[in-house]
């Protein structure tokens, strides 16, 4: 099996410099051209969101490379981040996880919605997974996905 290995589990005080360390290496390069990137406030920010947001830290074999933080409420699922380390990029490790929030989802009989840098590549992912382009703000575009509409490869 391909990702036999691919565990989550949820993440706690001592995944605050994992989560950081993956924030910085995945997401500061389309920071920088917004607003730039400011380690303390970047490290602030991810030691809040971690005490109130359900994340959830990807292991392979037991160890951390990346972690996800899904938002479930009544009426949908939001992907509130997915991010790997480089070393897990390009395998097919995020099209596993997203396919099983999917299908989660699916079960659920609620659409996933994300926010996603307009220029990130891994929009054509998300293309492919079924979501559609709903709305968005320069320079994030909001994309959806519907129940019923497991797709791609």
């Amino acid at each position: 099996m391909r990702f036999a290995g691919i565990r989550t589990r949820s993440a706690g005080p001592d995944d605050g410099d994992f989560i950081f360390a993956t924030r910085r290496s995945t997401f500061r390069a389309y920071v920088e051209r917004i607003s730039g990137w400011d380690d303390t406030q970047q490290r602030a920010a991810t030691n809040e969101e971690l005490g109130r947001l359900p994340f959830e830290i990807v292991e392979e074999w037991g160890d951390p490379i990346g972690y996800l933080c899904v938002l479930h409420q009544e009426d949908l699922d939001f992907l509130e981040e997915l991010a790997l380390v480089p070393q897990a990029q390009g395998r097919g490790i995020g099209t596993h996880l997203l396919r099983r929030i999917l299908e989660k989802a699916h079960r659920r009989r609620v659409p996933v919605r994300l926010s996603v840098f307009a220029d990130n590549p891994a929009r054509n992912l998300y293309a492919r997974l079924g979501f559609g382009v709903v709305g968005g703000e320069h320079p994030r575009v909001t994309m959806e996905w519907h129940a019923g509409e497991l797709s791609g490869s």
